[in-house]
């Protein structure tokens, strides 16, 4: 889609791509079920999701503002959003086109996001009859 509305190549490994796109996907999913799985209601975690998660995201993860110009406290806020580091990789592989090697920690932050969220969505789970 890059390439056919913008004209923008992916000048990195598509496959690589593919793979991080993929890990990202996976710790959206586990994020939700985290948050499902500590909210109480439907409202509850809709409200969790975007004014928790989706405002900070669109504002401080570097893909409006660069993180560079804003003010160092919201350098350490935007530290604890995944979206920061994948808009990393995907800037490093599209437009760079930088390989693995370069993109490492970002995909190692991510990974280990993945593991904590799954992790204490299963000791938070309990099963609800109701």
């Amino acid at each position: 889609m890059s390439w056919l509305v913008f004209g923008l190549p992916v000048k990195g490994s598509v496959t690589l791509l593919l793979l991080e796109s993929m890990l990202y996907i996976l710790m959206s999913l586990s994020l939700g079920i985290l948050i499902s799985t500590v909210s109480k209601t439907m409202q509850q975690a809709i409200f969790i999701s975007f004014i928790g998660l989706m405002l900070p995201t669109i504002l401080l993860s570097g893909f409006i503002f660069p993180i560079e110009n804003m003010p160092k406290i919201y350098d350490y806020v935007s530290a604890v959003l995944p979206p920061r580091y994948f808009i990393i990789i995907i800037k490093s592989i599209m437009i760079k086109g930088t390989g693995i090697l370069f993109v490492w920690k970002e995909t190692l932050i991510l990974l280990l996001m993945t593991i904590l969220f799954i992790g204490i969505s299963i000791r938070k789970f309990k099963i609800r009859l109701q």
